[in-house]
């Protein structure tokens, strides 16, 4: 009885203690106690946000411009998903070994890729060069020459009322004259005709010539007659003697490179990314770098003639193939790399440098200057028009 009693009194004193425990216990929201915060939001840009702490880590002490610019940069890397714009590995692991780029991320280093990528995809959509816009320039080019070629001239005279028969029976007298000079003396085959007359013009600049005689002269070769010009006193014959320049250090020169490659297309096929690292192996252990181009090649243009691509000029080539044929020693192989186009490997054969002054590479100069700054100026309205139309939404001040 007494142990039976007791028994129940232990159990009571239990209950009573867990009962006191359970009053001292709270349901419900409480305040929270002081500890680590989570991290705040700063700002919303369309489908992503930015973060207080990544703010904190952006260099520079204008809070306000840092986050300026992480708008920015998430926009333009949306934009580039959204536009199916992506960087390989091999792209990422050529612009880590740069020099301005060793002390990044390879994250960050493959965002600016992805973004130049998109840069060069916008504003080549954007920029169109007119012929007139290139013609205006080398002319203005011309009239800064120093250029200057000595000529002498064969002039057909034409009456400025001949009507179109007369006109044409010159131009049949002039082909008739280049025959004849080609075997008799300038002098000689002139005095031949009344009509004819033989002028020895001596040396003249370039930039005091009339453009329809500068431009042809630009590219005229020494010892030869240019083709027919018309102008109102009749059609003249002109061969230049000498060509010279009066300020040979601000002359243009012009690097070019006589380059072959070889083409296997699919950036993203890991079937072709194998063959190329294949080839590659074939051409370390000595095959012939031509014949394996003419077997393997993708490149239509070049494949039949061993990959071969000619002298290269600035410019001509996509900016990814550009600069690794630059980085590539005389002689020398490069190692796989990726294009627009898909896998290549490149072989440097010859450099050279070569005179600007001629008319394809002032050409070619011009429009890349009016592309240089038409393209500045396209891609600056093109960011304006992406941050106004982006979804923004500041949170917190910077």
């Amino acid at each position: 009885m007494i142990k039976t009693l007791s028994l129940g009194i232990a159990l009571a004193v239990v209950c009573m203690a867990q009962a006191q425990q359970l009053s001292d216990l709270t349901f419900g929201p409480q305040q929270e106690s002081s500890g680590k915060t989570l991290d705040d939001i700063v700002a919303v840009v369309g489908t992503d946000i930015i973060t207080r702490r990544e703010l904190n880590r952006s260099p520079g002490n204008n809070k306000a411009q840092a986050l300026q610019a992480l708008i920015m940069r998430k926009l333009l890397l949306q934009t580039a998903k959204q536009h199916n714009i992506t960087v390989g590995d091999t792209a990422v692991n050529m612009a880590m070994k740069e020099k301005a780029n060793r002390h990044l991320s390879r994250d960050t280093v493959r965002e600016r890729l992805l973004i130049s990528k998109l840069q060069q995809q916008v504003v080549n959509s954007r920029v169109n060069i007119s012929e007139m816009e290139v013609a205006d320039m080398v002319e203005a080019q011309l009239k800064k020459s120093t250029d200057s070629v000595k000529l002498i001239d064969i002039l057909v005279k034409v009456p400025k009322t001949a009507d179109t028969t007369k006109l044409s029976q010159a131009r049949h007298k002039a082909k008739k004259i280049l025959k004849q000079l080609a075997k008799q003396s300038p002098q000689s085959v002139a005095s031949q005709y009344a009509d004819v007359t033989f002028n020895d013009l001596g040396w003249a600049e370039l930039s005091k010539i009339p453009a329809a005689f500068s431009k042809p002269l630009l590219d005229a070769p020494v010892g030869k007659y240019l083709p027919p010009i018309v102008d109102r006193d009749g059609i003249h014959l002109l061969k230049v003697l000498d060509k010279k320049q009066k300020n040979t250090k601000n002359a243009i020169r012009i690097p070019e490179t006589l380059a072959s490659h070889i083409l296997i297309r699919g950036q993203n096929n890991p079937m072709a990314k194998k063959q190329i690292n294949d080839i590659y192996q074939q051409l370390k252990q000595g095959a012939d770098f031509a014949e394996l181009a003419k077997q393997y090649s993708q490149d239509p243009g070049s494949s039949a003639k061993g990959g071969d691509l000619g002298w290269v000029s600035p410019g001509q080539m996509v900016p990814a193939f550009e600069s690794v044929m630059n980085n590539t020693q005389t002689g020398a192989i490069s190692k796989p790399f990726t294009s627009a186009f898909g896998y290549h490997i490149v072989k440097v054969n010859k450099r050279r440098q070569t005179s600007g002054n001629n008319r394809q590479a002032l050409e070619k100069q011009a429009r890349k200057a009016i592309f240089q700054r038409r393209a500045a100026e396209e891609w600056e309205l093109w960011l304006s028009q992406l941050r106004d139309e982006g979804f923004v939404e500041i949170r917190q001040r910077p």
